[in-house]
């Protein structure tokens, strides 16, 4: 059997390419020079007797559905290369290399800060990166290699992809400071139903507010959408309207210092727990070090 003659460097390039978008951001990015840049990927392509990136003077490069492919492949085994690079020092105790990590849009802020600075204190051999994008984005990322592991709800999440739950818990109904039912420890959706409602629509979340509702057996009837999660508290605390949040800030204003007051829900209504979510298969060394660090983080 005729193995091709295919080298980690090579791959590196074809990543760098990918997540640039043109053989001079993956130069400046490899610190090397496009000639060496363009050499490596046509040494790549030849061995693989395949087509991996088209290159256009207007559009830089572009991976084609064969290098797309690849590329998958050659984020894990750059990644396993990194893994064995540490061993092989004789670092068997530490932990090294760059760790993509995906989450989800909206709950973005409340975990990668955290879970980057404390992982990082912890392991300062490891160089965490990130990348956001909505549920199924950030899931197709992880099938493709583009992050190891992410922060997720685990809802509709695509194929391929093994879970651990971080914590769950119940929506809270988001109200303004001066709304009838501000000072009720818990609220019935049906004691808002005619009021005006602002859905946090970053998908997958219509679908799981829909079945919020629907558990209560009330209709949903959106009057205003927010593509952002401060704007929809911004809108809420400006009396527009009400909305449902999962996650909660520890200040309750927004960014126009206006109290938005977040209140327990009464009726009995799905969940949709936070997990850390990668790819079928073995986690690496680092990536199976960030999901224990922030088991322990996120059960605070």
């Amino acid at each position: 059997m005729n193995l091709p003659n295919v080298t980690v460097r090579q791959l590196e390039y074809l990543i760098a390419v990918a997540e640039t978008g043109s053989v001079t951001g993956a130069a400046a990015r490899c610190h090397v020079t496009q000639g060496a840049v363009s050499l490596a990927l046509s040494e790549l392509e030849r061995a693989l007797d395949l087509r991996l990136v088209v290159r256009s003077p207007r559009r830089g490069a572009a991976l084609t559905a064969a290098g797309a492919r690849v590329l998958a492949d050659a984020r894990r085994v750059v990644g396993a290369m990194g893994d064995l690079g540490v061993e092989a020092r004789g670092l068997s105790r530490k932990i090294g290399g760059v760790l993509t990590v995906g989450c989800y849009t909206p709950i973005a802020p409340f975990h990668l800060p955290a879970a980057i600075a404390t992982f990082e204190r912890a392991h300062p051999e490891v160089s965490v990166r990130f990348v956001e994008g909505s549920l199924p984005e950030i899931g197709e990322d992880v099938v493709s290699g583009r992050c190891e592991i992410a922060f997720l709800y685990d809802q509709d999440l695509v194929p391929g992809i093994t879970t651990r739950t971080l914590y769950d818990q119940p929506p809270k109904v988001l109200l303004p400071a001066d709304h009838r039912l501000r000072r009720r420890r818990a609220v019935a959706l049906r004691e808002l139903d005619g009021d005006p409602f602002v859905l946090l629509d970053v998908p997958p979340s219509e679908r799981y507010f829909r079945s919020v509702f629907a558990a209560a057996g009330v209709e949903m009837v959106v009057t205003h959408r927010a593509r952002g999660f401060e704007l929809a508290r911004s809108l809420v605390a400006r009396g527009i309207g009400y909305s449902l949040t999962v996650q909660q800030p520890a200040l309750g204003r927004s960014y126009e210092g206006l109290e938005v007051v977040a209140v327990p829900l009464r009726d009995e209504v799905p969940t949709t727990p936070v997990v850390l979510g990668w790819a079928n298969g073995p986690l690496t060394r680092r990536a199976q070090a960030f999901a224990d660090h922030c088991a322990a983080l996120f059960a605070q």
